[in-house]
């Protein structure tokens, strides 16, 4: 469970919630994670989290 809000997460990294927002969708579509509510994430593919990350 994510501890915070899309919008916290936009602000802590100086993105709008629609940039995270997408960003979630992209990684929901691609199968990295899938999500129940807004913020129940389950990492499916951690290495290509990691990829993007590096």
């Amino acid at each position: 469970e994510l501890p915070m809000s899309r919008q916290q997460i936009a602000d802590i990294l100086g993105l709008t919630i629609e940039t995270v927002s997408r960003q979630f969708t992209r990684f929901r579509e691609e199968g990295i994670i899938t999500m129940e509510g807004r913020r129940d994430v389950t990492i499916r593919q951690r290495h290509a989290l990691e990829a993007l990350a590096a």
